[in-house]
């Protein structure tokens, strides 16, 4: 059952989202940790006992996990994608090779479990549970520090950039990370007392019930298409061109707040950093230097610090819902508003709709 629902997840998500590669991604790394748990599953059918010749079934892909999701991350996250990384797979594509040549070329039961013990689990298991290891732990940290990266690009450059933080890939970093330490243990444990796939069953159910329910908040947020960060990118933009006199950055900064201000672009739920440097006739990097130097602020806290301005005069002055008064101070979403006013006063706009009226 949370196979199925899993699967049905993933097969939604990729006729909705417009990000089919990143889903593609997604979609193999979910499909790999069902595969994995195969095992476990006709083992409790009693398949083994029956059919004992499935010893080697090649389903075994724990070492494209950690691979998997750093190609899910880029794609979804970078210019490039995957261009230059699937070598990542290459560890876990040998170890299903070497899985189908043991099923198919070993011969009967016999010949594989005397293999199986004189070679698979004192030699090669210990290689794949070290290299299945290396790889998951590289790719959880390369993507927490791209998923970083990404918010601070994101933020420099859109007011809406909470509405795409990828909130699932963390989710799923964390989770994957308390699985390895929980896997680590069982196979410690596994070493010492023989654990079969009956002391092993809860650990893995449980990583398939997790998955699910990443799988679903995937399919939340992955309805619109993510902008793309170049892969190599410097988060401070570069110097203008120097003017005869120097410029007066606090100055610029108040002009640019008085002018935004004065059209009301921040009402806009898409404005960009882009958008905002062409109707002034300027560049990207002077508004950025005029936010950053003039009112230590990056674009997000800018346009959303008015936005929150904007709505705190409309909860004072009308006795609207919040969801009218979000959506009228120019935020895309209740969550994205509840978000931003806590950020920038400390307390959600129920509370200070409440305290103001006390």
């Amino acid at each position: 059952m949370t196979l199925a629902s899993t699967l049905t997840c993933v097969a939604v998500l990729w006729f909705a989202s417009p990000e089919r590669r990143s889903v593609a991604w997604f979609a193999a790394f979910v499909l790999a940790i069902h595969a994995g748990n195969t095992s476990m599953i006709i083992g409790f059918a009693g398949a083994y006992d029956v059919w004992p010749g499935l010893t080697f079934l090649p389903v075994d892909l724990t070492p494209l996990l950690g691979p998997l999701l750093w190609l899910h991350a880029r794609t979804l996250m970078l210019e490039s994608g995957a261009r230059g990384h699937l070598w990542w797979l290459a560890p876990g594509v040998a170890y299903w090779l070497y899985q189908l040549w043991a099923f198919t070329a070993l011969g009967d039961y016999r010949n594989k479990w005397a293999f199986n013990d004189a070679w698979h689990e004192p030699y090669i298991l210990p290689v794949v549970f070290a290299v299945s290891l290396a790889l998951g732990v590289g790719a959880l940290v390369a993507c927490w520090r791209l998923h970083r990266r990404y918010a601070e690009w994101l933020a420099a450059r859109r007011s809406d950039d909470h509405d795409f933080r990828p909130i699932w890939l963390v989710h799923l970093i964390v989770a994957a990370a308390g699985y390895g330490v929980l896997s680590a243990i069982e196979y410690g444990l596994d070493a010492l007392l023989d654990y079969s796939y009956y002391d092993r069953f809860w650990v893995d159910f449980a990583a398939m019930c997790v998955v699910f329910v990443i799988a679903v908040e995937a399919l939340v947020h992955m309805q619109r298409r993510y902008p793309k960060m170049p892969a190599i990118v410097s988060l401070a933009e570069p110097e203008p061109v120097a003017s005869a006199e120097p410029r007066d950055w606090d100055a610029e900064g108040a002009r640019l707040r008085e002018t935004v201000e004065r059209e009301r672009w921040y009402l806009e739920p898409g404005l960009s950093l882009r958008l905002v440097a062409r109707r002034i006739g300027s560049n990207q990097s002077y508004v950025s230097r005029a936010l950053n130097k003039g009112l230590q602020q990056n674009f997000s806290q800018f346009v959303n610090g008015m936005r929150v301005a904007h709505a705190q005069r409309l909860i004072a002055e009308r006795d609207a819902s919040l969801v009218d008064v979000a959506l009228a101070a120019g935020f895309g979403s209740k969550a994205s508003f509840n978000r931003a006013f806590r950020q920038h006063t400390g307390m959600t706009p129920s509370t200070w709709r409440n305290r103001r009226a006390s």
